[in-house]
Order: structure tokens, then C-alpha cells, then sequence
């Protein structure tokens, strides 16, 4: 959220973001990696449904390598928002500690 939207910071390009919401959204996304991938290994067959089955099979197929991406897309964002969290943490540290040491000098 900008500051401008009411999120605090100085400026419009400020931008406030909790970590641990960031947490919570990349453990979230890397839960529903996990689900997805255990949903594909109990995918039903096609055997037995007579001339409708090659339609069947590439349904299933179709289905199974949507889930797939999906799960793997879900694992690389939660990757991404735990960076962006980190990334955000070591900022705030960095100007932290100068405004720490700026504030002894003056």
C-alpha cells in the first residue's frame, strides 16, 4: 500500500508491506503447490468408457498438465514473495541503522 492509498510512508513511491502477511502469502501459495500436486496423483482413469476414452485421455491429460503448472508457477511466486520479504527486511535494517548512526552524529 502507497502512502498515498493511506499506507504511511513520505512519498507515493513509499511502500509499507508486513512481513508477516508476506510470509503468510508465500506459505500459502507453497500449501497450495502441495495440494495441487497431491490432486495428480489420484486423478481417476478413462479404461472402460468405450469410444468416448481417447477423448477421455486427453482431458485427463489436458487436466493433469494444467495442475502441473499451476503447481510449479504456485512453488516459483511463494519463492519470489519470500525474496521480495527478505529483500524488504534487509532494506528497512539498512536504513534502520542510518538513521540509527546519523542520529549519535548529530
Amino acid at each position: 500500500m502507497i502512502a498515498a492509498e493511506g499506507g504511511g510512508g513520505t512519498a507515493p513511491s513509499s511502500l509499507v508491506v508486513d512481513p508477516a502477511t508476506l510470509t503468510r502469502v508465500a506459505t500459502g501459495l507453497g500449501t497450495g503447490a502441495g495440494e495441487l500436486d497431491a490432486c495428480g496423483s489420484t486423478r481417476p482413469t478413462a479404461s472402460g468408457t468405450g469410444q468416448a476414452e481417447p477423448l477421455l485421455l486427453m482431458i485427463l491429460a489436458a487436466a493433469s498438465e494444467a495442475g502441473a503448472r499451476l503447481s510449479y508457477e504456485s512453488r516459483v511466486l511463494a519463492a519470489a514473495v519470500e525474496d521480495c520479504n527478505v529483500a524488504v527486511q534487509d532494506t528497512d535494517a539498512v536504513a534502520a541503522a542510518s538513521f540509527l548512526v546519523q542520529g549519535l552524529r548529530s
